[in-house]
């Protein structure tokens, strides 16, 4: 058995890969530990994951953590060194926090489980990027790895060939300060966002956003590729990431742009200055296109690849996958569910599994999208008094479930979901969501500002089969495989219903997913026919600001505290009776 962690810097995760690799099991550590975006040593993933699986530690072969810890350390260092006096508070902090730092690992688990730390080695940050990505994909050989994130060991960026899983060669990178992630999450910043955590309200915002206005345009040209160089060009005096653990920006971005926002006041349509910060949005979006753009087409001048691995943080920057799929030679364009730092323990767990196959004909087995176990009969036992005394049993046999939900949801009601294991990535792909029916408006907007709480500025997905897709958005091939997890923006056809739909952006796109045949979600879409229904809305199942529910206790706490009535669990349909 193989295990691959991350933490200490995003989100916390634990993977493991049995001997056959296959990936087995995998939690995020907010998922136990009930905090956002946990960054902590990921202990309770990594128990759960032996206890689940009734490991013994000497039946795990190797742990592999997702970064060369002392690495990054040095690089930040060095990079801060060169900018003495300015980055003395960085220093300070990083000399403070050695111990608390990734430097940790070996020690965290010495602590946790004595002698584990005897297995453990490293694998470069942007390697595991590379095959997370690379177990998700059909092409396994002679492919291109494209990743792009905030930072990883020593570079922000990296493109990298695949002969195949033992011959993966890096061909360039950029190196750190300069980063498109960094850049994107200073303008977060800026935009009074949390970092890390709100990038994606700030390209939900850039949709809002005018890029041939004065602010746009100014912000776009902070950060650019130089094609004659091949290299990221980037102004740092306008940033102090590489230099302050609290600031990410300069007072000399404030003097360029104006005021940032208050982070302590909602941002609403109606504002004076919403569309002051939706233009300032635009422009960091138009500017990580751009780029991203370029990198890809640089990717394809040094290794003639047609099909493309697409990693890191900004992988997730679903609105720009359309763009990069227009380009000529790209003919698929594969992103791993979670393709930011949580999910690069999956690539670690098969860095130690390939270290210990030497098969060079290895083919790796597309790993499922909900892969974190769950047992609902044991769940259902301990929930037992909570749903005796809450909630009413309305259905339990399954298609009698499916049949009920579809009526419930014909008549405008919200029902959330938690069924079978959990999803792999930050997106909600059914087992873990909230869905109304996507063409109702009144019931989106409760979703979403009723149960969810979220700013209303923020759109849900909308998820369908493929064939009601076809029929109302103009789906690219060459990213058909990203639509199944969310992961891109796709445009509405011209004279399209869909332009109407509440699950639109303003720029008339929608983050569309494609359900699986295989899925419930599939059979409720087909039950919701008989009632002219053919699109559900879908986003998470929490409030805003808390990690996406992991058991049945989580999504009774959601029930509590909002007006959620309806939840279908694996053994029935419930309805609150509070």
């Amino acid at each position: 058995m193989f295990i691959g962690l991350t933490g200490y810097n995003h989100e916390s995760s634990a993977a493991l890969v049995d001997n056959k690799g296959n990936l087995i099991d995998y939690y995020k550590e907010e998922f136990l530990s009930r905090v956002k975006g946990d960054k902590s040593f990921p202990k309770r993933s990594l128990k759960r994951l032996i206890d689940v699986n009734e490991l013994d530690i000497s039946e795990i072969s190797e742990i592999t953590f997702y970064e060369r810890p002392l690495s990054a350390y040095i690089t930040i260092l060095q990079t801060s060194g060169k900018n003495m006096p300015k980055s003395l508070p960085l220093i300070s902090h990083q000399c403070r926090n050695f111990n608390k730092s990734s430097v940790a690992c070996f020690l965290d688990i010495a602590k946790t489980y004595p002698g584990l730390e005897k297995k453990l080695s490293y694998c470069d940050h942007h390697l595991s990027h590379t095959l997370t990505s690379l177990a998700y994909s059909p092409n396994q050989n002679e492919i291109c790895s494209v990743v792009v994130d905030g930072f990883g060991d020593r570079s922000t960026t990296s493109i990298s060939l695949v002969h195949d899983h033992h011959n993966i060669v890096e061909l360039w990178s950029c190196p750190y300060p300069f980063s498109i992630g960094l850049f994107y999450s200073a303008i977060t910043d800026f935009l009074g966002f949390q970092v890390n955590e709100g990038e994606y309200k700030v390209m939900g915002l850039s949709s809002f956003g005018n890029e041939n206005s004065e602010i746009a345009i100014k912000v776009s040209k902070l950060i650019r590729w130089d094609n004659d160089k091949k290299k990221i060009i980037q102004d740092m005096s306008f940033f102090n990431y590489h230099v302050d653990p609290e600031i990410s920006f300069s007072q000399k971005l404030v003097n360029y742009l104006g005021n940032p926002r208050n982070p302590f006041k909602q941002l609403l349509p109606d504002d004076d200055d919403f569309q002051y910060y939706a233009d300032i949005a635009k422009g960091a979006q138009l500017a990580v296109v751009k780029i991203l753009r370029s990198i890809f087409s640089y990717a394809y001048q040094i290794t003639k690849c047609n099909d493309f691995l697409f990693s890191g943080g900004v992988a997730m920057n679903s609105a720009s996958l359309d763009q990069l799929a227009s380009l000529d030679f790209i003919k698929n364009i594969y992103i791993p569910p979670s393709p930011g730092d949580s999910g690069s323990a999956i690539g670690a767990a098969y860095y130690s599994y390939l270290k210990n196959n030497i098969d060079k004909d290895i083919f790796i087995s597309k790993p499922s999208l909900f892969p974190s176990k769950f047992n609902s009969n044991i769940q259902r036992k301990l929930a037992s008094k909570i749903i005796d005394s809450n909630y009413k049993i309305i259905a339990e046999d399954i298609k009698d479930i499916i049949e009920r939900s579809a009526d419930l949801i014909s008549k405008g009601q919200i029902i959330g979901v938690i069924i079978g294991n959990s999803e792999t990535g930050p997106r909600a792909l059914g087992n873990r969501s909230l869905i109304c029916d996507g063409t109702n408006k009144d019931a989106v907007n409760f979703l979403n500002t009723k149960i969810k709480k979220r700013s209303p500025f923020r759109p849900t997905a909308p998820v369908m089969q493929e064939s009601i897709a076809k029929k109302y958005y103009v789906v690219r091939d060459e990213l058909i495989d990203c639509y199944k997890t969310m992961s891109a923006t796709a445009k509405c056809k011209e004279g399209s219903e869909s332009l109407n739909f509440p699950t639109t952006h303003i720029d008339k796109t929608a983050r569309i997913q494609i359900i699986e045949k295989d899925h419930f979600l599939y059979k409720l879409l087909d039950a919701l026919k008989n009632f002219n229904i053919h699109l559900l809305a879908n986003s998470s199942l929490n409030l805003s600001g808390d990690p996406t529910s992991f058991d049945l206790i989580d999504s009774f706490m959601i029930s509590s505290r909002s007006p959620l009535k309806y939840i279908i669990t694996d053994f029935a349909l419930l309805e609150s009776i509070k």
